[in-house]
């Protein structure tokens, strides 16, 4: 679920810095303090609502020192979520590494997955409305979620295989499980919640509702917390 980032942004990051127009602290690097003051601007007001003069008095830089950075604001838009998507990614690969039954590992990435949904300073959901609208520009989000998307179809068809999980498509409900964790941030940036208790509670709806067998969500619980050092 990541955005590709063209050949130019990442010469444009590694650009020397431009005079700002305000004194203030800063980050080392004025790219991190544009994608940072550009995240809360997308999660504030959207990204369409968001313009680029805005993004560079938030910033304290002139309008032309922003585009000395990013040409765009699609250029912004695909340099976040380069950053955040790659999150679920690493999640469902440590997850995969670590092992254990398959419905622990399960709870454990969606768990992970939702927290680190809540935690974005902008809508994921705003995003991929953004990248389809130019698959082209947007190609690497495309592999990288599709990406994504196969490993955790991996992930339900190796429960269904042992009986841990129900008898469902695989692919299907990876998609599903996906666009549930994506959707908690309708509500949770309206009226957010403990991060922590949010996941907890999508991830044993999810496993709730495909586990089989003599498992207890409990058991699930207790294992997961375990394997990320949690409290039980």
């Amino acid at each position: 679920m990541s955005t590709g980032r063209t050949s130019n942004q990442g010469e444009q990051q590694r650009r020397a810095g431009r005079p700002r127009l305000t004194a203030g602290p800063v980050s080392d690097d004025p790219v991190d303090d544009i994608l940072a003051a550009a995240g809360t601007l997308f999660g504030e007001r959207g990204v369409g609502g968001t313009t680029m003069s805005r993004i560079a008095d938030t910033v304290g830089l002139r309008q032309s020192s922003l585009y000395y950075y990013f040409r765009r604001k699609e250029e912004i838009v695909a340099a976040l979520v380069d950053r955040a998507n790659v999150i679920p990614l690493e999640l469902i690969a440590r997850v995969a590494i670590e092992g254990g039954p398959v419905p622990v590992q399960l709870y454990r990435f969606v768990r992970g997955d939702v927290i680190a949904l809540c935690g974005l300073p902008f809508d994921i959901n705003e995003i991929h409305r953004v990248a389809a609208r130019d698959r082209d520009e947007f190609a690497g989000y495309w592999r990288e979620r599709s990406l994504l998307e196969r490993r955790l179809t991996k992930l339900l068809r190796s429960g269904i295989d042992d009986g841990s999980l129900r008898d469902v498509d695989p692919r299907l409900t990876a998609l599903t499980v996906m666009a549930n964790d994506e959707g908690v941030q309708n509500w949770y940036r309206l009226a957010p919640e403990d991060p922590q208790r949010v996941g907890a509670a999508v991830a044993e709806l999810t496993v709730a509702g495909l586990v089989r067998g003599r498992t207890t969500l409990e058991t699930i619980r207790t294992r997961a917390d375990r394997m990320d050092a949690l409290p039980s």
